[in-house]
């Protein structure tokens, strides 16, 4: 069964190769994106001692494959709803295939999947209505944003007053110019529709992020045009600079991280009497 205790997360699969998020709290679970098969995502889940069927819905940002491939055959197989923007159901062709059921997600209107609100937020990126989100259970939220070409209004606005932030630090700038992708691609990845460079997230950490904001993953990384160490040690030094030291920074590997606590309880000050430092 889901735990009762406070928010937290997972990630299930990270990158062009299937992106995938685990949500719960308060007994219920949901999933963010299904970018892996269908077969290969039920066994990662069960990996984790979840049953495929215990989750209440598959949450869509949108329809491109690395984020919805497994959405359709897992709903059919599991009987798990989808939610999604309309833009999502159309162009993800839900219409056409037999799925459990199809929740639409209207932006900026919160709905709940049963102990959890979720809402989502309007993101800049080429497709049918993508969305980020904010996930929230009983004064503890957490913002997931993948896949977006910069950081809007509207994505500023909605993180505001996070606990938790997971975000796309997708490439290095360098790299991905200097890298094997024609060139066709690399202007898609480096318009304002297409994805956030390593230097794009430092800049949220160092002016924008949320005081309230004491943990943030790091996902979505590009294999070909971007290093773990290189998103890690930008936003560090970002941090850094911000002097937000408090600030539990992690990179998502591929095949996920372990459960993070979205709001961790803070450590017990020190107690007893103190030692007189002589020198």
């Amino acid at each position: 069964m889901p735990s009762a205790n406070g928010l937290r997360f997972r990630v299930v699969g990270s990158g062009s190769s299937g992106n995938a998020t685990l949500v719960e709290a308060g007994g219920t679970r949901l999933l963010i994106d299904a970018g892996l098969g269908p077969r290969e995502l039920a066994e990662r889940l069960q990996s984790l001692g979840v049953d495929p069927a215990s989750l209440q819905a598959i949450v869509l940002s949108h329809e491109h494959n690395d984020h919805a491939k497994g959405a359709a055959s897992f709903s059919r197989k599991w009987g798990v709803k989808l939610v999604g923007t309309r833009g999502t159901y159309s162009a993800a062709g839900f219409g056409a295939v037999d799925i459990a059921s199809y929740n639409v997600l209207e932006p900026e209107v919160p709905f709940r999947v049963g102990a959890l609100e979720v809402r989502g937020i309007p993101i800049p990126h080429d497709a049918a209505g993508p969305v980020a989100f904010v996930v929230s259970h009983q004064g503890t939220s957490l913002g997931h944003a993948t896949d977006l070409g910069h950081l809007s209004r509207a994505v500023l606005d909605g993180f505001r007053g996070l606990d938790a932030l997971l975000l796309e630090s997708n490439y290095d700038s360098e790299m991905l110019r200097n890298g094997p992708y024609p060139w066709s691609l690399k202007e898609r990845i480096l318009s304002p529709r297409g994805h956030l460079a390593n230097a794009d997230v430092a800049r949220y950490l160092g002016q924008e992020l949320g005081e309230s904001c004491r943990t943030v993953v790091l996902a979505h990384l590009s294999r070909k045009n971007n290093h773990p160490e290189l998103a890690r040690m930008s936003a560090e030094a970002a941090l850094a600079r911000r002097g937000r030291s408090e600030v539990r920074l992690e990179i998502s590997e591929r095949e996920g991280t372990a459960w993070i606590e979205a709001a961790p309880e803070p450590e017990p000050a020190a107690s007893g009497p103190r030692q007189m430092r002589l020198f």
